[in-house]
């Protein structure tokens, strides 16, 4: 069973309808990578307002797509559940939430090597001025 990190800790996943792929019809959407084409772009701005949770793969640690589409998402309007899994550190926790991602589901070895403590949202965080990263 996954495991899900919130802003409240590691909890238990509680979604139990499923996913469908891209295309589907249904609840919640399973997108294995933000590389989407226009139809697919078009067709899923289209199901949004149908949709309670979206799950966005990350294919990387670098994986800065994810985060642009998560932005985009919130930015069509879609208010449900935006749920990250795949290649995800504790350490980019505040990038995702930034983002507009509202979880991030582990499976059981990753929840097992970033155990809670390694999870938090910076919620007063800023990036450093310019001037102050030169050396």
């Amino acid at each position: 069973m996954a495991v899900l990190v919130t802003d409240a800790g590691m909890v238990p996943d509680d979604w139990h309808e499923g996913f469908l792929p891209l295309g589907g019809q249904g609840r919640a959407l399973d997108l294995p990578s933000a590389a989407l084409t226009r139809d697919q772009r078009a067709w899923l701005e289209q199901a949004l307002p149908g949709l309670a949770l979206i799950r966005l793969g990350l294919r990387h640690f670098g994986d800065t797509a994810a985060l642009d589409l998560a932005r985009a998402l919130r930015g069509l309007g879609f208010r449900g559940r935006l749920r990250a899994h795949g290649a995800v550190l504790a350490r980019s926790y505040t990038l995702l939430r930034r983002a507009g991602f509202d979880e991030v589901e582990l499976d059981n070895d990753q929840a097992r090597l970033q155990p809670p403590e390694h999870w938090h949202n910076e919620t007063g965080w800023q990036p450093r001025p310019l001037a102050a990263m030169e050396p």
